[in-house]
């Protein structure tokens, strides 16, 4: 009864270390803000706006901050960096020049409804905290390009078979970006998504201080 006692307090004590009460904090609240996205985005599009690869990042994000897992973080990461890196220099080219760039943020500046923008603004924040998180946990293996494959394989499938072409979710039926990439637009759009969870995939594997291996956290 004692040990048990003792291991209680011990789990508890660790609950409040900074890193952990980090790392609960932001993996609850991501959650949060998936199921918060899905429940706006279904009042206002219908179920099939259920399928944002964004609101799943948002979600696995957080599962995989709750649970240690730096897999899971990590094949979110693959997915979302380059979109997202080009959505935040979109973002911050119209907030500092009030001119249009890339076109895909200008919806946000004119927004009245609290509760999206709020849901949209963390395309600025969860990369710096997915890559946090993953600096605490460190990664354990170097293939969660998998998990970011099929999940994106199976998203695009079900966008392009449940969704209409007029909300263009996850940009399947066309480009995003305002330049026109022809008839082979989805083909394009898969190899993108490749080239893209590898090359992430990559990178974030080559930094030493996201590895277990690393010297300095030994």
């Amino acid at each position: 009864m004692i040990n048990y006692w003792k291991k209680i307090r011990e789990i508890i004590k660790r609950g409040f270390e900074p890193k952990n009460i980090f790392l609960n904090v932001f993996g609850i609240f991501y959650i949060l803000i998936a199921l918060l996205a899905f429940y706006d985005s279904v009042n206002f599009l219908g179920i099939q706006s259920i399928l944002w690869l964004s609101y799943f990042a948002f979600l696995f994000i957080g599962i995989g901050i709750l649970i240690r897992s730096s897999y899971l973080i990590g094949s979110q990461i693959n997915i979302i960096f380059i979109p997202y890196t080009i959505w935040c220099i979109d973002f911050f080219y119209v907030l500092f020049t009030s001119k249009s760039l890339f076109g895909i943020t200008n919806f946000i500046f004119v927004s009245e409804q609290i509760l999206p923008l709020v849901v949209t603004l963390q395309h600025l924040t969860i990369i710096p905290v997915a890559l946090m998180a993953i600096y605490l946990i460190k990664f354990k293996r170097k293939d969660f390009w998998k998990f970011s494959l099929v999940q994106v394989a199976i998203i695009f499938i079900l966008t392009l078979i449940f969704s209409e072409q007029s909300n263009n979710i996850n940009c399947v039926f066309k480009n995003c970006l305002p330049f026109e990439v022809g008839e082979y637009y989805l083909l394009a759009w898969v190899v993108t998504y490749i080239i893209m969870i590898f090359l992430v995939n990559f990178i974030l594997i080559k930094i030493k201080d996201f590895s277990k291996k690393s010297k300095k956290f030994k």
